[in-house]
């Protein structure tokens, strides 16, 4: 099942040179929309840029998204992601990913003839074929499905993000990672700054 499932190809893109170095010093939580709110409403200042930018990558942020030219590319851009958007729509969107899926990066389900179904991301199309990328985590990596095969296609429901990805991360950690995600990763923001003497 794990080779099938694709699992090598998750830990080789998540192991990056500093993927296995740096780990939330926990203790997490099962964090809700509500209780992670409440914390980024009892203010999100004087955070650590780099506690910021390593949660960024412990969580897998990095494996999918690209701040400032670095990371993922099959999630969006998240350098302007805190110009636009409340903490509350952030938390939102990381611990109830399935609520809001983007067209640009959802998945179809694509029924075949034989019975069964494939899941994947639509890369390209020709006459004959579609091109999917199965693993968030490795883009590069695409399968063919004939067309003559395929019933029907249909967009997922589901996202191709994992729910509870900032679980493992403590209440400071979470500041920080919601500070480095509000900056767009411009460790000159004041959200960084020291407190004035």
């Amino acid at each position: 099942y794990n080779t099938i499932s694709g699992d090598s190809l998750v830990a080789g893109a998540v192991a990056g040179p500093n993927a296995r170095a740096i780990k939330p010093k926990g203790p997490g939580r099962r964090w809700t929309v509500e209780a992670a709110v409440k914390l980024a409403d009892s203010g999100i200042t004087q955070r650590n840029f780099k506690t910021g930018k390593d949660m960024f990558a412990a969580t897998l942020c990095s494996s999918c998204h690209h701040m400032r030219g670095e990371g993922g590319t099959s999630g969006p851009d998240l350098t302007q992601l805190g110009n636009r958007f409340s903490y509350k729509d952030m938390l939102e969107a990381i611990i109830e990913p399935d609520k809001t899926v983007s067209d640009q990066y959802g998945a179809t389900v694509f029924y075949l003839k034989g019975g069964g179904s494939v899941v994947g991301r639509l890369i390209s199309e020709d006459k004959d074929k579609y091109v999917i990328s199965q693993n968030p985590f490795a883009p590069q990596v695409t399968r063919d499905i004939s067309k003559k095969d395929v019933v029907r296609a249909r967009t997922s429901e589901v996202s191709p993000m994992l729910p509870g990805l900032i679980n493992r991360l403590n209440a400071e950690e979470l500041k920080d990672l919601l500070a480095f995600l509000k900056a767009g990763g411009n460790e000159k923001d004041t959200i960084f700054s020291a407190p004035k003497p």
